[in-house]
């Protein structure tokens, strides 16, 4: 899940940094365990993402990096997944109590970074999918032991 940098169609281009952002690319790569130049063509990209999608945030999340609408809780696929179901973005808006302007961009986020979105999608009906699983063999396990202890007193 989460938004990846794909490296593999690149193209090579040289640039000065100042030192101590060397540096920090540096220390922000030996901490991740990636190259620097993958730290520094993420941090690139990011900075072109914010610059066009001013509302939109990507956060180092468990699942991996992920757009957010800035300044809340939501994931852009989220807001994706609602309008699919079938809600206007004004329903979404409302419901989800964002500005029309926070729905839009995230929309617009989506449109331009689909593959990205759908595999946020993907990633979370599978985790979804997954806790249902556990928690019904947590059920399954009480009831369970529930039954067996009645029969012994």
């Amino acid at each position: 899940m989460g938004y990846n940098l794909p490296m593999g169609k690149t193209s090579v281009m040289t640039l000065r940094l100042p030192t101590e952002v060397r540096r920090g690319v540096e220390r922000l790569a030996a901490r991740s365990g990636h190259k620097p130049a993958q730290i520094g063509a993420r941090l690139i990209d990011e900075g072109l993402r914010r610059r066009e999608f001013p509302l939109i945030e990507i956060r180092e999340t468990a699942a991996g990096r992920v757009a957010y609408v800035k300044g809340t809780r939501l994931a852009v696929y989220w807001v994706a997944q609602q309008i699919r179901r079938g809600m206007s973005p004004n329903q979404v808006a409302r419901e989800l109590e964002l500005s029309l302007a926070q729905v839009n961009a995230a929309l617009g986020y989506a449109r331009v970074y689909t593959r990205e979105i759908e595999l946020d999608i993907e990633e979370a009906d599978a985790n979804r999918k997954w806790i249902e699983v556990q928690d019904s063999v947590g059920r399954g396990k009480s009831q369970t032991s529930e039954t067996g202890s009645r029969k012994r007193k």
